[in-house]
């Protein structure tokens, strides 16, 4: 059985053989392979598509897939030589000495930075036989890298005895209460590989602490907003929590059909994502509605929201009690026994951000007289094959 993978990480094929590789009919993106040089003939018949690096590594050495840290009791352990490849960074603590990194037994290769303590930056070309990576010395200040989602917090700041050097990998969130004068003080400097996203008034300080963004960009929140962090679905009695309010949102913001005119009462919203409204408001929801990056989907009496996996059928499609507006914001599969004309009574317009399925093919061209916004797609069902598929690995031995 053939082997389809979507996404890989890391590569690795330092114990790799001609059987181990016969099945991987295709990988479609790798962020890196490693392989010793007796197999880099094996590369070439991954038939992979986008190769972010290629790393050749000589015999003996051990991979370390994250971030290694050592110290001056580590230098003083190791009792016979050690060879590794680290696929991340190389952090050297304070309290290690130059005749530590000179004598040491330690021979690395690095993908990431390597983090050093002043006092030792020229005695690390005895670790480093194939060549240094960027080296970044750093004085009495510590330390931290976090990964994935991270929050920048007050108490964060205060658990900090001297000045920072923080690294995020992932999405930073500066709070929203954060005190800059503290941040100021406590922040030697700032890394976001990634995104950062921080309040309109944080800005000027970010930056001060921000050499640049190694990848990702930065978000800036308006001042005066309120961030809805996951969609929301509001009534005539839940809206009441946002009136006044400026609202930002990267998630779908959405409005019931007994909300009056009386009771919207928000002040803005700031959007990147969909509003779903009843039409009494559309006018409403345009003027408080700035960014033309939103979409404003209105709907008569009633609409319908997907954005899970869904399976109807005809009788399920019939059971509407009204003609609805079908809002497609994940997968929706139509069955073979849906019939057009019940489609055509049941459902007044498509607004499609996801995927619809449809299983009878004649289906497919009805579709377009109902599809009001199509961002996504319309398909026939997949047909299955002896193939198998694997979509995301951080890594992956063969």
């Amino acid at each position: 059985m053939s082997q389809r993978i979507g996404n890989v990480g890391l590569l690795n094929l330092m114990n790799a053989t001609e059987e181990s590789i016969k099945d991987i009919e295709r990988i479609e993106n790798i962020g890196m392979i490693l392989y010793p040089k007796e197999k880099a003939h094996l590369v070439p018949r991954l038939n992979a598509g986008n190769i972010g690096q290629c790393v050749e590594l000589p015999e003996g050495y051990q991979v370390v897939n994250s971030n290694l840290n050592v110290d001056q009791a580590y230098f003083q352990s190791l009792t016979e030589p050690l060879q590794l490849y680290v696929n991340g960074n190389l952090i050297i603590a304070q309290n290690a000495e130059a005749d530590d990194v000179k004598n040491s037994l330690l021979q690395v290769k690095v993908s990431g930075n390597i983090y050093c303590p002043a006092h030792v930056s020229g005695s690390l070309f005895h670790m480093l036989p194939h060549g240094a990576s960027d080296i970044e010395s750093y004085g009495q200040e510590e330390l931290r890298f976090e990964n994935g989602k991270f929050e920048l917090t007050n108490a964060y700041l205060h658990s900090i005895h001297t000045t920072l050097r923080l690294t995020v990998n992932g999405k930073l969130q500066l709070s929203e209460d954060l005190d800059m004068d503290l941040f100021q003080q406590k922040v030697h400097k700032l890394e976001v590989n990634g995104v950062a996203s921080l309040y309109e008034p944080q800005e000027s300080y970010f930056y001060q602490k921000t050499d640049s963004l190694t990848t990702g960009k930065v978000e800036i929140i308006p001042e005066g907003c309120l961030q809805l962090t996951k969609a929301v679905r509001v009534n005539s009695r839940s809206i009441k929590r946002f009136k006044g309010k400026k609202l930002y949102t990267k998630k779908p913001f959405i409005i019931e059909a007994d909300v009056t005119r009386e009771a919207f009462d928000i002040a803005s919203i700031q959007s990147t994502s969909l509003i779903v409204c009843p039409e009494e408001l559309e006018d409403l929801v345009y003027e408080i509605t700035p960014s033309l990056d939103t979409e404003v989907l209105s709907y008569e009496e009633r609409f319908i929201y997907i954005e899970g996996e869904e399976h109807w059928t005809n009788d399920q499609l019939a059971a509407l009690p009204q003609p609805a507006a079908l809002i497609v914001d994940g997968v929706l599969t139509f069955d073979s026994d849906v019939e057009i004309e019940v489609l055509f009574s049941k459902i007044k317009t498509l607004d499609l951000l996801g995927v619809v399925v449809v299983e009878a093919p004649s289906l497919k061209g009805s579709l377009q007289q109902v599809l009001r916004l199509n961002t996504g797609m319309v398909r026939g069902p997949q047909t299955k094959t002896e193939d198998s598929r694997l979509d995301n690995l951080g890594e992956l031995m063969l």
